[in-house]
């Protein structure tokens, strides 16, 4: 049997065995844009990291005593939980960027010689792909880990603003950006993180977050949108408030684990 949640009074040695295994995740799941994107501008490099952060993360999870190595964040298989998450943001994602262009902080045209036919489709399943794995992988580190693993902060209001909070450390080669990105960051990290605590899996907060990238992934195929000025942001953080909002309103669903 996996074991049971780490209470917040864990023994030293105990939360330094999780402090490690959580240094480990984080310096894995930056690897790939560290490393393979902005040293050596590889995408073969990031794609080949990204994949082996997922090697890794089995790897820790098994390290701490779960038989299923991913399990240890959550991930136990809940499509229901990732398919109503994923139609929500696929559908608040586009509207939020059509409320842009009506208020003045998004432009939005259609790209000039856009995909059509087999390209299109190959096209979004690419897209699908590449941002599915890199969502899963960043929801373990910011998510799953403090769900499952080592939950501090409890599984609370406690663990949505820590969870939130290490989602906007984990994008460390964007906190250069400013506040705003801060705030659109933590925002959104907030919907992603209720989701986890609604639900109770972490497949809750992969079907939003991958959701998001997927939406904005696919209207790149066919539109040029840009935000004007720090609107994007804004509306973006919004967005997520808007998303917290209607997790919360979800039943909330006892982790099986407990």
């Amino acid at each position: 049997m996996s074991p049971s949640p780490s209470e917040s009074s864990s023994p030293p040695g105990v939360a330094l065995r999780y402090a490690l295994a959580f240094a480990v995740l984080f310096a894995c799941y930056e690897a790939p844009e560290g490393i393979g994107g902005r040293v050596l501008g590889s995408f073969a490099v990031t794609a080949a990291l990204m994949l082996f952060f997922h090697a890794v993360a089995w790897g820790v999870g098994r390290w701490l005593g779960y038989r299923n190595g991913f399990h240890a964040y959550a991930l136990e298989w809940r499509g229901s939980a990732l398919a109503r998450a994923l139609a929500v943001m696929l559908v608040l994602k586009p509207l939020s960027v059509l409320v842009g262009v009506a208020v003045g902080v998004m432009r939005v045209q259609p790209l000039e010689k856009p995909l059509m036919g087999t390209a299109l489709l190959v096209a979004a399943l690419g897209v699908g792909v590449s941002t599915f794995v890199p969502s899963v992988a960043e929801d373990i580190v910011a998510r799953g880990f403090w769900y499952r693993v080592w939950p501090v902060a409890g599984r609370g209001v406690g663990y949505v603003l820590l969870a939130a909070g290490v989602f906007v450390l984990t994008h460390v080669y964007r906190l250069g950006n400013g506040p705003l990105e801060w705030l659109m960051l933590f925002c959104t990290g907030l919907a992603y993180a209720a989701a986890v605590a609604r639900t109770g899996s972490l497949w809750g907060a992969v079907g939003l977050h991958w959701g998001w990238n997927l939406a904005n992934g696919l209207m790149d195929l066919q539109l040029d949108v840009n935000a004007v000025g720090q609107g994007g942001r804004i509306l973006s953080a919004v967005t997520g408030l808007v998303a917290l909002g209607l997790v919360v309103l979800l039943p909330k669903r006892r982790d099986s684990s407990v």
